[in-house]
């Protein structure tokens, strides 16, 4: 719209000056043949240049007008192409924040924050006793404390992770909430069974670049519990391996939504409410990277397998011999 009105103020200013110039032009011309021509008489020779002026005058007019007119016109056009594209914009945008304010309240049950002895993460429930995170949060520690987006405390002390990728997994034994007292976890105060609310998942090949998602986690620790940023999807192939180490960083997407300690572990949702992704970390808050739960889309009954067998113990072979000996009755 600018380009237009520039293009129109010039007509305006230098249009005026053109025509001037063209019709000294022409009264130079009709002057020389008044000079000229001097066996014309003087009156034909005058009407003459008054029809030359006022023809030329007029032919300019015209021409002006018309470009006037094309020009208003496709400021108009512009105008109204700008106006539809603003609008469907302002609509789509509407849409997306209309979506994230229905979705979220019925996801965020889901999401937990994840204490640990020396720092924190997030998580989300994948299964009744099964929570996902990144590895990096579980890595070394078999003390945890669950708290749920409404303010239930889980004591927990079994997780699992990939070998070589950013992706961990929490067993909750005991669904029984227990309380914190002076700041100190106080096992004996048993209030009540926690129920889960399992999230489901989805595939990040479903995406697409630019596709809108939303993250919660909780950036800086337990002060920002369950705190929600959207964004889009940046990239769906990108290799950040030399960043994350030994993490398995290179199979990543990356995001716009915010990532800040404490996110780690934390889902990314696309707008029909199904995880595409764990936030792992990033190079920047806006630059983020998210392992693709495609990882363990199809392997969660294994995961849980794995928890669920570890009640039992392999029997190893006794090495000292016993050696029976008996005597028939009567020898």
């Amino acid at each position: 719209m600018k380009r237009f009105l520039t293009v129109l103020i010039l007509i305006i200013i230098v249009w005026p000056t053109y025509l001037y110039i063209n019709v000294v032009d022409q009264n130079k011309v009709a002057l020389n043949n008044f000079r000229v021509n001097k066996t014309v008489p003087l009156h034909n020779r005058l009407n003459r240049i008054v029809d030359i002026r006022i023809s030329g005058i007029e032919t300019e007019l015209d021409q002006y007008n018309k470009k006037i007119n094309y020009g208003l016109g496709q400021i108009q056009d512009l105008y109204t192409r700008t106006s539809t594209l603003s609008n469907t914009s302002k609509q789509s945008v509407e849409v997306v924040v209309s979506t994230i304010e229905i979705i979220a309240p019925k996801v965020i049950p889901s999401v937990v924050h994840v204490m640990c002895p020396e720092w924190q993460g997030s998580g989300f429930v994948v299964g009744p006793r099964l929570i996902a995170t990144a590895r990096h949060v579980v890595e070394g520690v078999t003390d945890f404390v669950i708290t749920t987006h409404d303010g239930h405390k889980l004591r927990v002390t079994r997780a699992i992770s990939f070998k070589n990728r950013d992706v961990g997994f929490i067993w909750i034994d005991d669904l029984r909430c227990v309380s914190e007292v002076e700041n100190e976890l106080e096992c004996s105060k048993i209030k009540h069974e926690v129920k889960l609310q399992v999230l489901e998942l989805g595939s990040i090949k479903e995406c697409n670049l630019g596709q809108p998602v939303f993250a919660i986690g909780s950036p800086y620790g337990k002060v920002n519990f369950n705190h929600l940023s959207s964004g889009i999807v940046s990239s769906l192939d990108r290799s950040w391996d030399e960043l994350g180490e030994d993490y398995g960083w290179e199979i990543g997407w990356t995001t716009t939504v915010a990532g800040h300690l404490g996110n780690s572990g934390c889902p990314v949702f696309t707008l029909d409410g199904r995880v595409r992704g764990i936030l792992v970390g990033g190079f920047s808050p806006v630059l983020v990277i998210a392992m693709p739960v495609d990882l363990f889309l199809d392997h969660l009954d294994e995961v849980t397998l794995l928890f669920e067998m570890d009640q039992f113990r392999k029997e190893k072979a006794i090495s000292q011999i016993i050696e029976w000996s008996y005597t028939s009755k009567g020898n």
